[in-house]
């Protein structure tokens, strides 16, 4: 996989095609960010999307500065009107009750992205598993001022996606434990 994007997204050439080749991988990250969205596995009390593990294969296959920027305007964008988030999008949706989740994806970029080729099998799957946290300490902190604080809040927050998110955290150590055989990585975490 990270052959491919190094040698679509190859910055050994200057000038304007490469801000065009920028552009389009911002874009391209946008849109991967868009579908996990609409993405929704059916689950009670609300629907599992797949964004989380798009946040973090985009943050460990990706250099930090592509993924920050392409966060940023997916969230700007969605936070303007389009719809990018998964029901909808506007100011209104991040100050609802999953907006937490969404603001967690800041921090959780920042940890996802410091997963290197040389990290050892334990370190990143522990740098996986503080991003998801980190998503979910944001999310629960926001949830809780939306709808109260109590056992609820566990059982609409946290409890029907921890099994859901922990498979996905294992499906990307079990990519980045592949790619990191081909080690690849060092010609695609450049911006």
């Amino acid at each position: 996989m990270r052959y491919v994007a190094s040698l679509i997204f190859s910055t050994a050439q200057r000038g304007a095609f490469v801000v065009l080749r920028r552009v389009l991988l911002c874009v391209s990250i946008i849109a991967i960010l868009t579908i996990s969205a609409k993405i929704k596995v059916p689950f009670y009390p609300v629907p599992m999307t797949l964004q989380v593990m798009a946040l973090m294969l985009i943050g460990c296959f990706l250099s930090r500065g592509v993924a920050f920027v392409s966060l940023v305007s997916y969230i700007s964008l969605g936070a303007l009107g389009m719809p990018f988030f998964a029901s909808g999008g506007g100011i209104g949706y991040l100050l609802g009750p999953t907006g937490g989740y969404i603001l967690g994806f800041f921090p959780a970029m920042w940890i996802f992205s410091s997963v290197s080729v040389r990290a050892s099998a334990g370190r990143s799957a522990l740098l996986l598993l503080s991003g998801v946290t980190v998503i979910y300490c944001c999310g629960l902190l926001w949830l809780g001022v939306s709808i109260g604080w109590g056992e609820h809040l566990l059982v609409l927050g946290l409890f029907p996606f921890v099994v859901g998110d922990l498979a996905k955290a294992i499906f990307v150590w079990g990519l980045l434990r592949a790619d990191m055989r081909t080690l690849v990585r060092s010609r695609t975490r450049v911006w």
